[in-house]
Protein backbone atom coordinates (compact mmCIF):
# COMPACT_ATOMS: atom_id res chain seq x y z
CA UNK A 1 0.00 0.00 0.00
CA UNK A 2 1.54 3.66 -1.20
CA UNK A 3 2.38 6.15 1.52
CA UNK A 4 0.08 9.24 2.29
CA UNK A 5 2.82 11.45 0.28
CA UNK A 6 2.53 9.12 -2.91
CA UNK A 7 0.54 8.68 -5.50
CA UNK A 8 -1.90 5.16 -6.11
CA UNK A 9 0.37 2.77 -8.42
CA UNK A 10 -1.30 2.22 -11.81
CA UNK A 11 -1.84 -1.34 -10.84
CA UNK A 12 -4.45 -0.73 -8.30
CA UNK A 13 -6.51 1.47 -10.57
CA UNK A 14 -8.57 -1.28 -11.44
CA UNK A 15 -12.18 -0.92 -12.50
CA UNK A 16 -14.43 -1.60 -9.98
CA UNK A 17 -16.46 -4.82 -10.22
CA UNK A 18 -20.16 -4.80 -9.23
CA UNK A 19 -20.63 -5.89 -5.55
CA UNK A 20 -23.28 -6.79 -3.53
CA UNK A 21 -24.76 -3.27 -1.88
CA UNK A 22 -25.09 -5.13 1.83
CA UNK A 23 -21.51 -5.57 2.70
CA UNK A 24 -20.56 -4.76 6.39
CA UNK A 25 -20.15 -0.90 7.13
CA UNK A 26 -21.01 -0.31 3.03
CA UNK A 27 -23.31 2.85 2.33
CA UNK A 28 -24.94 2.65 -0.86
CA UNK A 29 -27.10 5.54 -3.01
CA UNK A 30 -29.36 4.54 -5.94
CA UNK A 31 -31.37 6.64 -8.01
CA UNK A 32 -34.73 8.81 -6.35
CA UNK A 33 -37.72 8.27 -8.09
CA UNK A 34 -39.49 10.46 -6.08
CA UNK A 35 -36.64 13.08 -6.53
CA UNK A 36 -36.91 12.07 -10.04
CA UNK A 37 -40.52 12.51 -10.77
CA UNK A 38 -40.05 16.04 -8.95
CA UNK A 39 -37.47 16.66 -11.33
CA UNK A 40 -39.53 16.27 -14.60
CA UNK A 41 -42.38 18.37 -13.11
CA UNK A 42 -39.98 21.17 -13.02
CA UNK A 43 -38.87 20.44 -17.07
CA UNK A 44 -42.46 20.35 -17.77
CA UNK A 45 -42.92 23.86 -15.78
CA UNK A 46 -39.81 24.84 -17.79
CA UNK A 47 -41.32 23.52 -21.38
CA UNK A 48 -44.83 25.43 -20.80
CA UNK A 49 -43.47 28.92 -21.65
CA UNK A 50 -41.25 27.56 -24.90
CA UNK A 51 -44.91 25.55 -26.38
CA UNK A 52 -46.32 29.25 -25.95
CA UNK A 53 -44.15 30.81 -28.06
CA UNK A 54 -44.65 28.95 -30.96
CA UNK A 55 -48.02 31.11 -30.71
CA UNK A 56 -45.67 34.24 -31.61
CA UNK A 57 -45.47 34.97 -35.57
CA UNK A 58 -41.61 35.61 -35.03
CA UNK A 59 -39.82 32.61 -37.05
CA UNK A 60 -36.40 33.44 -34.87
CA UNK A 61 -38.81 32.91 -31.90
CA UNK A 62 -40.29 29.51 -33.01
CA UNK A 63 -36.66 28.17 -33.67
CA UNK A 64 -35.67 29.43 -30.02
CA UNK A 65 -38.47 27.84 -28.57
CA UNK A 66 -38.14 24.59 -31.00
CA UNK A 67 -34.53 24.73 -28.99
CA UNK A 68 -35.62 25.05 -25.78
CA UNK A 69 -38.22 21.86 -26.03
CA UNK A 70 -35.21 19.99 -27.97
CA UNK A 71 -33.22 20.43 -24.73
CA UNK A 72 -36.16 19.77 -22.42
CA UNK A 73 -36.94 16.57 -24.16
CA UNK A 74 -33.30 15.29 -23.89
CA UNK A 75 -33.20 16.28 -20.51
CA UNK A 76 -36.67 14.18 -19.54
CA UNK A 77 -34.95 11.13 -21.99
CA UNK A 78 -31.83 11.44 -19.51
CA UNK A 79 -34.10 10.99 -16.26
CA UNK A 80 -36.30 8.56 -17.78
CA UNK A 81 -33.13 6.27 -18.31
CA UNK A 82 -32.53 7.07 -14.40
CA UNK A 83 -35.66 6.01 -13.04
CA UNK A 84 -35.26 2.86 -14.57
CA UNK A 85 -31.67 2.10 -13.15
CA UNK A 86 -31.59 0.65 -10.39
CA UNK A 87 -28.08 -0.10 -9.93
CA UNK A 88 -25.90 1.29 -7.00
CA UNK A 89 -24.64 5.11 -8.52
CA UNK A 90 -22.83 5.83 -5.07
CA UNK A 91 -21.08 3.79 -2.51
CA UNK A 92 -19.14 4.33 0.63
CA UNK A 93 -17.04 1.95 2.32
CA UNK A 94 -14.15 0.77 3.86
CA UNK A 95 -12.03 1.52 1.13
CA UNK A 96 -13.06 4.60 0.00
CA UNK A 97 -16.07 6.63 -2.27
CA UNK A 98 -17.22 5.40 -5.48
CA UNK A 99 -19.05 7.54 -7.97
CA UNK A 100 -19.88 5.87 -10.96
CA UNK A 101 -20.82 9.25 -12.57
CA UNK A 102 -17.28 10.75 -12.27
CA UNK A 103 -15.47 7.36 -12.71
CA UNK A 104 -15.17 3.75 -12.73
CA UNK A 105 -13.25 3.26 -9.79
CA UNK A 106 -13.37 3.69 -6.12
CA UNK A 107 -11.79 7.23 -4.90
CA UNK A 108 -9.31 5.55 -1.92
CA UNK A 109 -9.71 7.14 1.36
CA UNK A 110 -5.65 8.18 0.80
CA UNK A 111 -5.95 9.61 -2.16
CA UNK A 112 -8.55 12.41 -0.13
CA UNK A 113 -6.85 15.07 1.08
CA UNK A 114 -9.91 16.64 3.11
CA UNK A 115 -13.71 16.44 2.83
CA UNK A 116 -14.99 20.58 3.11
CA UNK A 117 -17.48 21.87 5.32
CA UNK A 118 -20.67 20.70 4.97
CA UNK A 119 -23.93 22.18 6.30
CA UNK A 120 -26.60 19.27 5.94
CA UNK A 121 -29.09 21.20 6.34
CA UNK A 122 -28.80 23.40 2.64
CA UNK A 123 -26.25 21.56 1.02
CA UNK A 124 -26.92 18.72 -1.45
CA UNK A 125 -23.49 18.34 -2.65
CA UNK A 126 -20.46 17.25 -0.75
CA UNK A 127 -16.50 18.68 -1.88
CA UNK A 128 -13.85 16.52 -1.79
CA UNK A 129 -9.69 17.96 -2.12
CA UNK A 130 -7.37 15.27 -3.49
CA UNK A 131 -3.89 14.98 -2.60
CA UNK A 132 -2.84 14.26 -6.40
CA UNK A 133 -5.58 15.49 -8.14
CA UNK A 134 -4.06 15.24 -11.65
CA UNK A 135 -3.19 11.68 -10.61
CA UNK A 136 -6.64 10.38 -9.09
CA UNK A 137 -8.60 12.20 -12.42
CA UNK A 138 -6.01 11.58 -15.28
CA UNK A 139 -7.87 8.72 -16.67
CA UNK A 140 -11.25 10.42 -16.22
CA UNK A 141 -13.60 11.91 -18.47
CA UNK A 142 -12.70 15.65 -19.86
CA UNK A 143 -15.36 17.61 -17.97
CA UNK A 144 -13.78 15.39 -14.67
CA UNK A 145 -10.67 15.91 -15.08
CA UNK A 146 -10.73 19.63 -15.55
CA UNK A 147 -11.61 20.05 -11.87
CA UNK A 148 -7.71 18.64 -10.73
CA UNK A 149 -6.65 21.77 -12.93
CA UNK A 150 -9.29 23.86 -10.83
CA UNK A 151 -8.08 22.24 -7.42
CA UNK A 152 -4.18 23.03 -8.51
CA UNK A 153 -5.02 26.69 -9.99
CA UNK A 154 -7.59 28.00 -7.73
CA UNK A 155 -7.42 26.15 -4.72
CA UNK A 156 -11.36 24.93 -5.20
CA UNK A 157 -12.17 21.34 -4.47
CA UNK A 158 -11.18 18.52 -7.22
CA UNK A 159 -14.56 16.82 -6.71
CA UNK A 160 -18.07 17.39 -6.19
CA UNK A 161 -20.07 14.75 -5.53
CA UNK A 162 -23.87 15.58 -5.61
CA UNK A 163 -26.96 13.90 -4.13
CA UNK A 164 -29.64 15.70 -5.73
CA UNK A 165 -31.40 13.21 -7.65
CA UNK A 166 -30.39 10.20 -5.28
CA UNK A 167 -31.99 8.42 -2.70
CA UNK A 168 -30.04 9.60 0.49
CA UNK A 169 -29.08 12.56 2.03
CA UNK A 170 -25.80 14.64 3.16
CA UNK A 171 -26.05 13.40 6.42
CA UNK A 172 -26.45 10.31 5.53
CA UNK A 173 -23.06 10.33 3.17
CA UNK A 174 -20.96 12.48 6.15
CA UNK A 175 -22.54 9.54 8.41
CA UNK A 176 -20.74 6.87 6.18
CA UNK A 177 -17.81 8.53 6.00
CA UNK A 178 -17.68 9.30 9.70
CA UNK A 179 -17.53 5.70 10.13
CA UNK A 180 -14.41 5.35 8.13
CA UNK A 181 -12.68 8.46 8.05
CA UNK A 182 -13.79 11.01 10.81
CA UNK A 183 -10.45 12.64 10.51
CA UNK A 184 -11.18 13.83 6.68
CA UNK A 185 -14.26 15.51 7.67
CA UNK A 186 -14.05 19.12 8.45
CA UNK A 187 -13.92 19.75 12.40
CA UNK A 188 -17.84 21.26 12.83
CA UNK A 189 -19.35 17.89 10.07
CA UNK A 190 -17.11 15.50 12.89
CA UNK A 191 -19.06 12.88 15.21
CA UNK A 192 -19.10 14.73 19.11
CA UNK A 193 -16.74 12.32 20.81
CA UNK A 194 -18.87 9.95 23.01
CA UNK A 195 -18.49 10.79 26.99
CA UNK A 196 -16.54 8.48 29.20
CA UNK A 197 -17.94 6.41 31.36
Amino acid sequence: MPSASQPVPAQSRLVERSQPAALAGTTSFGWSHSKIQVACFVLLAVAAPAAAGFALPAPFVKWLCLGWLACVAVLMQRLSQRAHDDSVVLRVDQRGILDRRLMPRCIEWQEIEAICPIDADRNHTVDIRLRWPKNTLGETRWPVRIGALCQLGYGVPAVTISLLLLDGSVSKMVDAIARHRPDLLHAKNRPAPRAAQ
